[in-house]
């Protein structure tokens, strides 16, 4: 094979992989996009059924104050809330105590001792929450989100008039800081394609995702696959449980909800790390093929367009005889395009996230520290240690979860096998929990 034929094979492997795949890839997620824009407000017929919000919290100093204030807040006209206190070592108990006695929709629960062998610490607060419920419907709801006063009366306007059993939100992505406002967004977009989430609004597909940050779910459906004690031993508690209402027939929901609930996921360039890392692991059950597969798009379906620029420079100053003579030209045009397509659908993305589209124009600093993220997470599906929270594991996640048969997680510290609670007189946190 000569030198020119094989050119001519690469140049068009590269134009397959690189500008051919973000015309198609972007109008998957346009298309995506469009499906998950299910919070349109929905007048309820009949009584408003009675609704629980459950709010973890561990360690969340003063943020927990404006989430319960923003939950207290809402326009909905029956509901109580639950917040219960994981552990914190920080004002946190004390901001729900003092919350709780001035409003008596408001119930504190302190969990005093860490959660036993095979419970991670967020479940075994949500489970200790969900006992004291009483609402029709729950609506789980992590420490470090904002709702907006009109989130739940839209929330169940939607599921009531669809008939979902499930519906969970992607809030807007808060940003404080250039490394979040580049990394989060950028690493949530890479979750969503890793887990396929559009197609959780497909009636026939068998894809499920949610967002622990906004899970609103009917009762009789929880109930109906276990509650958080089936799920106990799960990071990404919220994905499973999707899972296992899709597995029943039930009908889970995934919506943008941008305009009903912010979140500030993280507030450091490492816990960006140690969060995405441990959600890449989690989320697929500790396989390593997806993340894997990530990397291997980001390097031949992204990183290509400089190497395609680089030797389209190079044949600049050497020519050849493909093309016509025109090898430079080509290799550039292409490059052109495959950059340009590239960086108006990243724009897109980080707009959809309430992020400034410029972002997109910094992807060579942000790409690279993506794809380090994914490899730690897939360095995690191989050492199956995660530290999360205050509290180490050793996990390992159940395969099959009918029985729940699994080596279940197992604290760094254990202090009592059975998690002990105090409520706070007069009373009702989090992905982040525990």
């Amino acid at each position: 094979m000569t030198p020119g034929r094989l050119e001519v094979i690469l140049f068009v492997a590269y134009f397959v992989l690189g500008p051919f795949a973000w015309m198609f890839y972007g109008a998957i997620i346009i298309a995506g996009h469009r499906r998950m824009l299910l919070m349109r407000p929905t007048p309820i017929v009949g009584p408003p059924p009675p609704v629980t919000i459950l709010i973890p919290a561990k360690d969340e100093g003063q943020r927990i104050r404006d989430c319960l204030e923003s939950a207290l807040n809402q326009d909905y006209p029956n509901f109580n809330v639950i917040a219960v206190d994981d552990r914190s070592e920080d004002e946190t108990g004390a901001v729900m105590d003092e919350l709780a006695a001035a409003d008596p929709r408001l119930k504190a629960i302190h969990v005093t001792q860490p959660p036993a062998p095979g419970w991670t610490g967020k479940n075994n607060a949500l489970a200790t929450g969900v006992r004291d419920s009483t609402g029709e419907w729950m609506l789980f709801v992590d420490s470090d989100v904002i709702l907006q006063p009109a989130a739940l009366s839209v929330a169940i306007g939607v599921v009531l008039r669809k008939n979902f059993d499930l519906l969970s939100l992607l809030p807007k992505l808060e940003s404080h800081s250039i490394w979040e406002s580049l990394l989060v967004p950028l690493a949530g977009a890479t979750a969503s394609s890793i887990y396929l989430i559009a197609l959780t609004n497909a009636a026939a597909s068998r894809v499920a995702f949610a967002n622990g940050q906004f899970l609103c779910i009917r009762r009789q459906a929880y109930e109906a696959f276990g509650g958080h004690a089936t799920v106990r031993d799960r990071y990404c508690e919220d994905i499973e449980i999707a899972r296992q209402l899709r597995a029943r027939g039930l009908r889970p929901r995934i919506s943008w909800g941008n305009d009903y609930a912010a979140v500030r996921m993280y507030s450091s360039l490492s816990a960006i790390f140690r969060g995405w890392s441990r959600i890449y692991y989690a989320g697929v059950n500790g396989s390593p093929w997806r993340p894997l597969a990530a990397v291997t798009s980001i390097i031949f379906c992204a990183f290509t367009a400089y190497f395609a620029i680089a030797w389209g420079l190079w044949r600049t100053w050497h020519p050849a005889g493909i093309f016509s003579g025109h090898a430079a030209a080509v290799w550039l045009s292409a490059a052109g395009l495959h950059l340009g397509l590239m960086t108006y659908f990243l724009a897109r993305i980080y707009h959809w996230s309430g992020n400034p589209r410029r972002n997109a124009l910094l992807f060579p600093i942000a790409g690279p520290m993506l794809v380090t993220i994914l490899l730690r997470g897939v360095k995690m599906c191989f050492t199956r240690k995660v530290e999360w929270r205050g509290t180490a594991y050793s996990h390992t996640m159940a395969a099959d979860l009918s029985g729940h048969a699994a080596e279940a997680p197992v604290p760094s510290r254990v202090e009592a096998p059975v998690p002990s609670r105090v409520e706070a007189p007069g009373a009702a946190r989090d992905a982040n929990a525990g």
